[in-house]
């Protein structure tokens, strides 16, 4: 059982968040005010398990992207009593092993969800209206009529219908388009089992949280399902396909395409094989980024971790 934070005493923060620590400056009244000390700490993508180790033993609250926060980095943290994660997706963080522990974990659900609904938009656009591949054309000095493909009847299916989901749905229904949902929970429609979703859809809206039942849930057999001209758009976690089953199924042109915006491993470096297909667009885990909500999501990620702070 860790103790009680005496609210008299300075507490200590650990700020790991790019986005946040480029923003700082405008939260120092509000951590001053509530006699917090922060720190930040330099990450290329996010704090891996061995770079917390090191760290992380004398703070009482931590502000983090994507990190591996595992049951190693819990037990070292003998203070830690409130995780803010920036943003929504949770599956970095070892939630069990903080709740046995007494830790809070807190985050700021549907913070993306117009900005990440429209990326993925603009992915299938990009694939089946030939956009990238004509700017290259164009490039190349080939001025290029590239045939394109139209929304009008055409099957879309979307596997988790949660508020991203949902919103993908909401913008597309004006485009006279047939939708099979699939989700874990109950819904107030159809849900439709996934393998007919792989057999049936057109376009494959990826939409779920990255967990037990979602790892690896697209695989080499499942791409044998999938209609040739299947275009397939990935906006949650690079995990939930295989992804050596997926290079070959676009190598191969078992399906015709996709627009991948989160990756197996991050970030993409130059000489990933993904960069030599052709009818692979790829985008750097940024469908969440714009000015707007970025500051909205700073200033919920603080008050998250002040608020719970003070409460103990």
């Amino acid at each position: 059982m860790k103790k009680k934070i005496n609210k008299k005493n300075l507490l200590n923060v650990l700020i790991t968040w790019r986005l946040l620590k480029d923003d700082i400056k405008n939260f120092h009244k509000i951590f001053t005010k509530n006699k917090i000390k922060y720190k930040t700490f330099k990450v290329k993508q996010f704090a891996k398990e061995k770079e917390l180790l090191k760290i992380i033993g004398n703070f009482d609250g931590l502000i983090c992207g994507d990190d591996e926060v595992t049951e190693k980095v819990i037990d070292r943290a003998k203070k830690l009593k409130v995780i803010s994660k920036w943003g929504t997706g949770l599956d970095s963080i070892n939630l069990r092993y903080a709740k046995n522990n007494n830790i809070k974990v807190l985050n700021s659900p549907g913070a993306f969800t117009d900005n990440v609904s429209d990326h993925a938009i603009a992915l299938m656009f990009s694939i089946t209206r030939n956009i990238a591949q004509n700017y290259e054309d164009i490039k190349k000095g080939n001025w290029s009529k590239r045939l394109s493909t139209n929304l009008k009847n055409k099957t879309i299916g979307i596997i988790g219908y949660g508020k991203i989901g949902k919103m993908i749905k909401k913008k597309l229904s004006s485009f006279e388009v047939k939708f099979l949902i699939n989700d874990l929970k109950k819904i107030k429609m159809k849900n439709t089992n996934k393998n007919t979703i792989f057999k049936k859809s057109d376009i494959l809206f990826l939409c779920v949280d990255l967990n037990k039942t979602s790892k690896h849930m697209i695989s080499k057999k499942q791409f044998q399902l999938m209609k040739k001209n299947l275009v397939l758009i990935n906006i949650c976690r690079g995990d939930v396909i295989k992804n050596d089953d997926m290079y070959l199924a676009l190598k191969n042109n078992k399906i015709r395409g996709a627009g991948l915006d989160v990756h197996h491993n991050e970030p993409i470096l130059k000489g990933n094989k993904f960069l030599s297909l052709k009818n692979c667009i790829l985008t750097s885990h940024n469908a969440f980024n714009s000015e707007d909500v970025i500051r909205k999501i700073n200033k919920k990620t603080v008050t998250n971790l002040v608020k719970s702070l003070r409460s103990y």
